[in-house]
């Protein structure tokens, strides 16, 4: 084993810091600011199917936790819960592995392969810090490491506004229980999310309009070998927020690179009109990702249209959504052509009675396998999903 003389300034270093634990541990730790711990996401889904006459179940989980504070100078740090199968998971955390005394086989190489796709984890997801009105600027300045803000979902106006929620609830496991490209956990929410690790600049004179600006190492772009994040590749973003009663507006551009040989774009707009008096239009029109160079095509677009009318309990909405087959960075071939068209009829006070029909994709003669349909109906309390049922087939 080779052993390096550490320099004077590492011991010295390496003292400083031994010597402030030790205090800190005996003493204690500085205090902190109150800090608030929320759940933003909590969603649990079981999914039951009959093989040899037997029903199985098995279930899987999203949840993230954020804990934040701080006005002026504060800090967020988001981890999330994800597993693919809570059974399985109850069962392997069971299980101790063994030493092995032979050559791995093929099977053995499976067995390990599934239980680490199956592991229930509690992971970082983000740590962000931020400083309010620098030099007395309408200024917020930010520094984050992990997965960043959603771009044009519309979740981001009650946020920054206090205006109620205008985004689409088409969205989730309840809808999209295979997820995208047949992973669960990978779900559509919004146009791109910025992921990586870099800055932002938000604008903060203006109680309708906020611009934003990003600039990050993207962590999105990974290796197809490894499966790690690439270094040395850069995004820009800039994104723009604007807020009346009845009209709202989110618009982002922004760039990749270096990215093969003319850099990768995107861009998007999310639109939403409301007259006031029980009608609504939320429009989602984006390109995910572009590459330089690259003939354009209907493909690359993410169109998302969803008209709503609503009458004291009662309401309708019907939600189109064209996938697209870049996504957050990656390139999924397999989502080319589809498209779901969703219905929705409720009665709704504070409980909801939700319905609805999909079909995908729009054009059944795109696919020669023909068209799925699912019929559903959901039972909502509050703000919380307690069930829904469906039924599958083709056509």
């Amino acid at each position: 084993m080779l052993i390096k003389e550490r320099s004077f300034f590492q011991k010295l270093a390496g003292l400083v810091v031994g010597s402030y634990c030790w205090i800190t541990i005996v003493v204690g730790t500085p205090a902190l600011p109150a800090a608030d711990l929320t759940v933003p996401l909590f969603e649990i889904a079981s999914f039951g199917t009959i093989t040899d006459n037997t029903l199985k179940v098995s279930s899987l989980a999203r949840t993230t936790l954020a804990l934040q504070g701080g006005y002026k100078y504060g800090a967020t740090l988001r981890l999330a819960l994800a597993s693919r199968d809570l059974s399985k998971s109850l069962g392997y955390g069971t299980l101790t592995l063994s030493p092995v005394s032979a050559a791995p086989t093929a099977d053995d190489y499976n067995k390990l392969v599934d239980r680490l796709n199956n592991q229930a984890y509690l992971g970082f997801e983000l740590a962000k810090v931020r400083a309010s009105r620098i030099f007395n600027l309408p200024l917020e300045f930010s520094y984050f490491i992990g997965y960043g803000d959603i771009l044009c979902s519309g979740d981001d106006f009650s946020f920054y506004f206090g205006s109620p929620p205008i985004g689409s609830g088409f969205r989730g496991l309840s809808y999209f229980p295979q997820g995208i490209n047949g992973d669960m956990l990978n779900q559509y929410e919004g146009i791109h999310q910025i992921i990586g690790t870099g800055l932002q600049l938000t604008g903060m004179g203006s109680t309708s309009i906020v611009p934003m600006f990003y600039l990050y190492q993207d962590g999105a772009m990974l290796d197809s070998t490894t499966g790690l994040p690439q270094e040395g590749i850069y995004s820009a973003d800039l994104r723009l927020l604007v807020n009346t009663p009845l009209v709202k507006f989110e618009f982002f551009a922004g760039a990749t690179y270096p990215y093969e040989s003319w850099g990768l774009y995107r861009g998007g707009i999310l639109a939403y009109f409301s007259t006031g008096s029980g009608a609504d239009f939320l429009a989602q029109i984006g390109i995910p990702a572009w590459k330089g160079g690259e003939a354009f095509s209907i493909d690359n677009l993410y169109v998302l249209f969803e008209p709503r009318m609503h009458f004291g309990p009662v309401g309708f909405a019907t939600t189109v959504f064209y996938h697209p087959i870049w996504y957050r960075q990656r390139q999924y071939p397999s989502e080319r052509g589809s498209t779901d068209i969703n219905i929705q009829l409720y009665f709704r006070n504070e409980d909801a009675l939700l319905g609805g029909y999909r079909k995908h994709p729009l054009f059944p003669i795109i696919s020669y396998r023909g068209y799925s349909f699912l019929e559903n109906c959901s039972l909502l309390t509050g703000n919380h999903r307690w069930f829904t049922m469906g039924l599958e087939g083709t056509d």
